[in-house]
This record gives structure tokens, sequence and C-alpha cells, in this order.
């Protein structure tokens, strides 16, 4: 009888469909990688409607896309926010077992040898930082069984999910979901095990209001108002 594993948020573990992708992306369904652009015409108007959508509604699209866009056009932003994220993903990887227990030893050993593929460890981290303008990243592992019958399960490469390809529950704010034509609304659950998330503490409150972005935007919507006069004026 296989062993009942649960997650963090109480979520039990499905063996069975641990190789499948859950936040994979469509063409033309809910999970698209293409969008309209929200900095071409972006005006105190419509700065304010985009955040207006976050803050009482929920509806982040519109917003993470202005965060995308702002880090693809702001020099000064974009630097910043890359200095940090190097900063942070050159750091030595450290694994300490949790005692002296030999079966701690052995579980820091394992995971030690997992984490020491920097090939995919690397990588890894520079995505999870992408959270640090728009609030949160997440990436998907990518599961692989191994050993001598295939009882062992290791990460074989992790995926960065479009932070559009989410949502947060209405109910908290703060709960993260996958989007799904299962569940247009509310999404559904992010599947145990399978996933990399990770939420900037750079403020209190909802995740979604923590990001770098939402700080920079209206400063960003100024700048380019005076780049548009310069531009005219040259």
């Amino acid at each position: 009888m296989a062993i009942k594993i649960i997650d963090h948020r109480g979520e039990e573990l499905e063996r069975d469909s641990l190789e499948e992708e859950q936040a994979t992306q469509t063409l033309t369904g809910i999970r698209t990688v293409w969008h309209e652009s929200i900095a071409n015409q972006l005006t105190p108007e419509r700065l304010a409607a985009v955040m207006l959508a976050v803050d009482q509604n929920g509806e982040i699209d519109e917003y993470l896309t202005l965060a995308q866009e702002m880090e693809e056009r702001d020099l000064h932003y974009a630097s910043v926010l890359r200095t940090r994220r190097l900063a942070v993903s050159r750091l030595p990887i450290v694994v300490e077992a949790v005692s002296d227990d030999k079966m701690h030893v052995e579980q820091a050993d394992f995971v030690r040898d997992v984490m020491s593929d920097e090939d995919l460890i690397r990588p890894m981290l520079s995505d999870q930082l992408d959270a640090l303008g728009k609030g949160f990243s997440a990436d998907e592992i990518m599961w692989d069984r191994d050993g001598s019958n295939g009882s062992v399960w290791i990460p074989k490469g992790y995926k960065w999910r479009d932070p559009r390809f989410f949502q947060f529950d209405r109910l908290t704010g703060d709960i993260l979901r996958v989007r799904d034509e299962e569940d247009m609304i509310d999404g559904v659950p992010l599947k145990a095990y399978r996933y990399i998330v990770h939420r900037p503490q750079i403020k209190a409150g909802l995740t979604i209001r923590g990001g770098l972005a939402r700080l920079a935007a209206v400063a960003f919507m100024c700048k380019g108002y005076s780049m548009k006069d310069w531009l005219a004026f040259a």
C-alpha cells in the first residue's frame, strides 16, 4: 500500500499524474502567451483602471502585462531588477541536514546531489526572482523516475510559467491557483509537489500588491510622456 503524502496545503500527491504538466500554454485558450500591449497607450486613466482591476476585482492580467513591458522598456528599472536577480542567483547553494540523525544526513546528501546540477538550478533561481517585479513567480517541476526499479522521483527540469497563467482566490486574495477552462472563474488548485513558488516579502499585505512594478508604474508612465516630448522636440 502506497504511503499517502500531503503537501503544506493539505493537498494529496497524485503519483500517477506526476509526469503530466499542469500549467502548459495553449494557442487560443485561457493560458496563451499572446497579450495586447498595455504600455503603448498608457495614460493616467488607463493606469488607474489597471490598478483598480487588481484592487477591486482581483483581475491581474493587464497589471502583469504592464509589469513585463516595464522591464522591457525602462532601462533603469530593468537594470535595478537584474542587479538584484544576479546578486541572488549567483550565491552558493548550501544544503544542511536538520540533525545528525542518519536518515536526515542521507536526505541532505540526496538533496545536495540534486541541487548540484547548476545547469538546472541556476536558471530556475533566476526565474524565481522574476517575482521581485511582479510579486510572485512559479516554476513547474518536471519529474522523472530514477533508481533500479523506478521508485525514486527526481526533478529533470523546471519550467517557468507565465504569471498570467495563474490567479488568486476570491476569498483571501492570496492563494495561488491555475487558470483553467475547468473553472473559468476561480481556476484550479496547484497540484501537490508540482511547483516552486517565490513570493518575496518586500511589503506586508497581498502578494499581488507587493511587487516593485506597482511602485514604479507611475514613474514609468511619466517618463514615457517626457520621452515622447523630447523626441517630438528633436
